[in-house]
């Protein structure tokens, strides 16, 4: 991580997702994790306000 602009890190935030969509969003990883018996997390994100770039 040498050499990022320690604001590249604050560009993104966490998007705000339905219960509906969070659960679809957690299936997905558990039929993912089931296909390959490997850990998985997907990460659903939006750029934030603040955008110092």
């Amino acid at each position: 991580m040498e050499g990022k602009n320690r604001f590249e890190f604050d560009r993104y935030t966490a998007a705000d997702l339905s219960p509906e969509l969070l659960e679809r969003v957690t299936s997905l990883e558990e039929d993912i994790r089931s296909a390959t018996a490997k850990d998985v997390v997907l990460i659903a994100y939006e750029e934030s306000d603040h955008n110092p770039s």
